[in-house]
Parts: C-alpha cells; structure tokens; sequence
C-alpha cells in the first residue's frame, strides 16, 4: 500500500498547533521520614543549576556586633559606611546531582534555601581585615583578600537532605522550612518579571499551610545594571562544638548583576513578616524591619542543554 505523501511544506507549515500551557500532576509534599540513611561526605559540593537573588541592607554596626557576639566574629566597616553595615536577605533556587539514586530518591534534588547573613570577619584576623572598601565597591569588586563573608544567621530550606548535610558538614544555623515562589525563569511565563516568595516555618502540616516567616517581592523592570565580580564568597559560620568560626569557599561561575537602589524615588524592594513564632522571623524583624534595600545581586547559571519546540519531520 502506498503511503500518501504529505501536502508541500508551503501549504502546509511543519509546525504542530502547541498548547500555550500543559497540564501535569500536582503533588502534596509533606516530611514524613522513612528512616535515616548515610551518605558520602566529599567536598567540594557541585550545584547543577542555580538561580540566586541577594538584598543588601545597611545596619547600624552596634546592632550587628551585639548579634554576633559569642561567635568570634566582629560586622565589617566600609569606608563610607559610617557606623552602618551590611545584612544580606539570599534567597535562591537549585538543583543537584548526586550520581547514584534508587525508587523514590532519583539521584538528583532541587531545592530552596534562603540565607539570612550579616557581612562580617573573624575577629583574630582583624589586623588583615581592609578597611577602605566602600559599599558599592565592596558589592561590585568583593573582597579579593577573601577575609570578608557571609555569617550565617539563619538558613532555611525545603530539602531535609539539604538540612542535614548544611548542619552536619558546613556547621549552619539550618532548619527545614517550605515554599510558595514564581520567579522570572527560562522556562516560566515571560510575562513574569517580578520575584515573589514566601518562606513558611514547616512544611505542609494537615493539608494546611503553617505561619509564613516572611514574603518577598522584587520587581527589577526597568532597573540598570552593573556587573559585579564577587568571585568567591566566603560563608561563615560557627562551631559550637569548639567554640571557634568556620568558613568555606562557594565559587559562582560567572558574574553577578548589581543593582544600586538608594537613588531610586520608590523602592523596587518590598519585605513582609509573618506570624511564624521561629526565631528567624524575629531576628528578621530586628535586622532589616523596615529598612530601606540598598542594593540587590542576581545570579543565574546558564543552562547546559536546550531543547526547541517540535516540527513535523515528513515535510
């Protein structure tokens, strides 16, 4: 039987008729542990894909050394600081491979984390410490002798893997939390151009949503950029075991967008507080409140394969 040929490609147009959207199923994630397992603890750790955006606050520098206290770790100063600091809001999205898996644990897991950090230094390193960065060349340019980080005050994150290995391996202030977000992405609706999202303290309990910590929105349309080389950050946390500060080396590939706000007549920045009575809503609270942005970083790592849409290949 001979098979009809298909009609000239310039009457008909290879393109199939696309949906604008597709429907897939909805899944409730709820934490409900199935025992424990042990896993490999090599370093470094790789992240596949990463989608970071960072709000810079100025604080004053008496607020900062009090919560830090305890710690071995002093806020850092800015040549135009005055007495004013810096606290960072970071609140990314990831995806990693872990190169082994099995039936309900594919190998590889995406999460969201947000980090609540003051920029601070080890005390006993201070006679190393620069002082003449200004903020803006400190946001742009870090700081290239690599004594400078990030103190983290709280982490929370949606992955208990993510949990266990940040609290165990990097020593952080970690605890599981849950999240609703829609953020500009490659694979979202192009119309989305603003960054929203809401850090809950739990996950879904009972079909209901616990007490939100705190939700954010960030809207960059129409905002001038400038590249910003911040090369490694340095994240610092403390051991309580021995009392002593800790660091590691995170290295982004690739430079960050920073975005200046001060000048700004409205803020593109807004940060709300929820009901959450974990302790991270509180020092929220106290650290930025309502303090104005003054800066924000975005990162996003490119991606590694892209695939096109569908056509018709018999034409």
């Amino acid at each position: 039987m001979t098979k009809k040929k298909p009609a000239n490609s310039t009457a008909k147009p290879p393109l199939p008729k696309l949906p604008a959207t597709f429907v897939a199923p909805k899944s409730k994630v709820t934490v409900k542990p199935d025992g424990t397992m042990t896993l490999p603890g090599y370093f470094p750790f790789y992240y596949t894909g990463i989608q970071s955006l960072w709000l810079w606050f100025r604080v004053e520098l008496k607020l900062l050394d009090k919560m830090l206290a305890g710690t071995g770790l002093k806020a850092a100063r800015f040549a135009n600081g005055g007495d004013m600091g810096l606290v960072n809001l970071n609140f990314f999205n990831a995806a990693a491979l872990y190169g082994s898996g099995q039936p309900g644990n594919p190998g590889i897991s995406g999460f969201n984390e947000t980090e609540l950090n003051i920029v601070a230094y080890p005390e006993a390193v201070e006679a190393a410490v620069p002082t003449s960065y200004t903020l803006e060349g400190y946001l742009t340019g870090a700081d290239q002798t690599k004594r400078i980080g990030n103190y983290r005050v709280w982490v929370a994150c949606d992955s208990a893997v993510a949990v266990a290995a940040g609290v165990q391996r990097y020593f952080e202030n970690k605890f599981l939390a849950a999240y609703d977000y829609n953020v500009p992405n490659l694979n979202n609706d192009p119309s989305v151009v603003a960054y929203q999202w809401t850090g809950y303290d739990a996950a879904e309990v009972k079909g209901k949503k616990p007490p939100s910590i705190y939700s954010a929105t960030v809207d960059l349309q129409g905002l001038v950029s400038v590249p910003a080389n911040m090369g490694e950050w340095i994240d610092l946390s403390f051991d309580k075991k021995t009392q002593r500060p800790v660091a590691s080396r995170r290295a982004y590939m690739g430079m960050n967008d920073a975005y200046f706000l001060d000048q700004l007549p409205a803020s593109p920045v807004q940060v709300q507080y929820g009901s959450s009575k974990h302790p991270m809503r509180a020092d929220l609270q106290k650290l930025i409140g309502d303090r104005p942005a003054f800066a924000l970083h975005r990162f996003v790592s490119p991606p590694v394969i892209i695939e096109g849409s569908p056509f018709y290949a018999d034409l």
